[in-house]
């Protein structure tokens, strides 16, 4: 009997498909890529959710400043002597004619 030495051929080229298949387990590598975007989101969130706080502060700040503008410039609007009046005498301004256009 013929002790045979079988030699490599192109069937045992490893490729970059075999040896990634090869080199690591698919479940636990997804395990790891989802944990690892959901910290990710985390992080994204957290730091948004930071920007917004900030954000309604400021906003909220604003709104109390025009508050307290209205509240001591109340006086004027209740003020209704002459406030109409200019209003209406708006079409009598001397100086300014309409013109129709036809087109």
């Amino acid at each position: 009997m013929r002790i045979s030495n079988p030699k490599k051929g192109v069937s045992h080229i490893k490729t970059l498909h075999t040896v990634t298949k090869s080199a690591a387990k698919q479940h636990d590598t997804a395990d790891f890529l989802e944990l690892y975007m959901l910290e990710k989101e985390k992080q994204r969130l957290m730091s948004e959710e930071a920007k917004i706080l900030h954000r309604l502060d400021y906003v909220q700040h604003r709104l109390r400043n025009i508050q307290s503008i209205y509240e001591h410039s109340s006086h004027l609007l209740h003020q209704s002597s002459g406030y109409n009046n200019n209003f209406g005498n708006v079409n009598s301004t001397p100086g300014f004619t309409t013109i129709q256009i036809e087109y």
